[in-house]
């Protein structure tokens, strides 16, 4: 039910008249791309001077001569929703968009107890002006030629963070060298003088256009992170099934031998289980450093996208100081580079074979048969490997061009994945010193 009446009440919002602050009726398009009432276009027609009408909006000048094309799309709508709102509202009436915005006075009215009835709550704030208007006092900003360069945001009610202390004037810029906002007078002074002062707006567009680099390259990291967890889980679950196996071909053995061979197999045991235990227990630990990657990760991508979704410049500039850093470091930390840690054949063959000669020599055959079945997994893969070498060696003469290209595609993505792991400007001395000033 929420759902529903935030969406009427953005609907509504877009089907808005900028001027009369009502529902369209008989909308026209200007050259510039935005819609007015008919009589308001009228209106501003009759106020304007030389012929030429500005645009509300944008500002834009405009040849009254020109003819307004009708919007039948956006009047339909328009009828559409004021016939349903009439319909579904037939006493209390349409709400306003004047009664959304709560708390932010108009500074032209009168002091009194706040009343909707009579619009002395503001909708629009004029930061060159510094006040608040309602709608009847924000029409000469939007009609009068004079106010066409005052900027005009949403109902703001404590202007003194916007100002500057010792000017008292509003913040406009922003130095970038020492990451402070600055206003007319502070530039005119000459204390950032050589330094790089953009707009604030200029200022927001090129943060915001670092903030999606550093996102995307969180994206690609976390990637890389979802396939390490994806790789170390695959090397667990083919060691386990090994163990598995190893423990089974024992157990099968243990039935056929005598009361003596109890000993050395329950050794076989405990050999396995410890090399189990060792390979897990790394195993687990990549996995470990590999989460805390993720984790970290996860974090600085839910703080970029929160931030990205602030509009407000100042609340943005503000946000963006205290974590861009952080968020940066976060991110050229390397990520933990795992590597796989199979079974250790060579050592549980040796340990085998070592207990193996303090029995009888009768069961001698049967001991290294056992043994050479688990630890054959090595030399089975030798084998293909070098089966696969001759094979290429064959084919080497035939396609040699088509293979230089695929191992500089190779190497090119290796250096790539590498890059990922490890960043050079990542220092851990860097992350002490911010979490110190924290």
């Amino acid at each position: 039910m929420a759902t529903a009446v935030e969406d009427t009440s953005v609907l509504e919002e877009e089907l808005t008249c900028p001027v009369c602050l009502d529902l369209y009726r008989d909308p026209r398009l200007l050259p510039c791309g935005h819609n007015f009432c008919l009589p308001c276009l009228r209106k501003l027609k009759g106020r304007s001077e030389r012929g030429r009408l500005r645009c509300p909006e944008c500002r834009q000048s405009h040849r009254c001569t020109v003819p307004w094309q009708k919007n039948f799309k956006l009047a339909n709508i328009a009828d559409g929703f004021r016939r349903r709102s009439q319909a579904e509202r037939p006493v209390s009436g349409r709400q306003s968009p004047t009664c959304r915005t709560e708390g932010v006075r108009c500074d032209y009215c009168p002091i009194a107890p706040m009343d909707m009835s009579k619009g002395s709550t503001a909708v629009k704030t004029c930061l060159k002006c510094e006040v608040s208007m309602c709608p009847e006092h924000v029409q000469p900003h939007l009609e009068l030629p004079a106010f066409r360069e005052h900027p005009l945001v949403e109902p703001l009610g404590d202007l003194r963070k916007r100002k500057c202390a010792e000017h008292d004037e509003m913040f406009r810029y922003y130095c970038v060298d020492e990451c402070t906002f600055l206003c007319n007078a502070c530039t005119i002074e000459g204390g950032h003088s050589g330094h790089s002062i953009k707009t604030l707006k200029n200022t927001m567009k090129d943060m915001r256009a670092s903030l999606d680099m550093d996102l995307q390259k969180a994206d690609r990291k976390i990637r890389k992170v979802e396939r390490n967890v994806q790789d170390q889980t695959e090397v667990e679950h083919q060691n386990k099934a090994f163990m598995e196996e190893a423990e089974q071909r024992v157990e099968a053995l243990r039935g056929t031998l005598s009361t003596r061979l109890e000993g050395f197999l329950s050794s076989l045991c405990e050999s396995l289980h410890m090399h189990e235990a060792e390979n897990s227990l790394s195993v687990q630990q990549n996995l470990t450093c590999i989460a805390e990657d993720r984790s970290r990760l996860a974090d600085v991508h839910t703080g970029i996208e929160r931030l990205l979704q602030e509009h407000d410049p100042f609340q943005f500039i503000k946000e963006y100081s205290s974590c861009a850093k952080r968020y940066r470091r976060l991110l050229r930390r390397p990520l933990f580079l795992a590597h796989s840690m199979p079974i250790d054949m060579d050592s549980l063959g040796a340990i085998m074979e070592g207990r193996m000669e303090e029995f009888m020599t009768d069961m001698r055959q049967q001991i290294i048969s056992l043994i050479d079945t688990l630890c054959a997994g090595d030399d089975r893969d030798e084998g293909v490997e070098e089966d696969e070498s001759e094979e290429s060696d064959e084919n080497e003469d035939d396609g040699s061009e088509e293979d230089g290209e695929e191992e500089e595609e190779m190497r090119s993505e290796e250096e790539q994945d590498h890059s990922e792991y490890t960043d050079e400007d990542y220092t851990p001395e860097e992350e002490e010193e911010e979490e110190e000033d924290q």
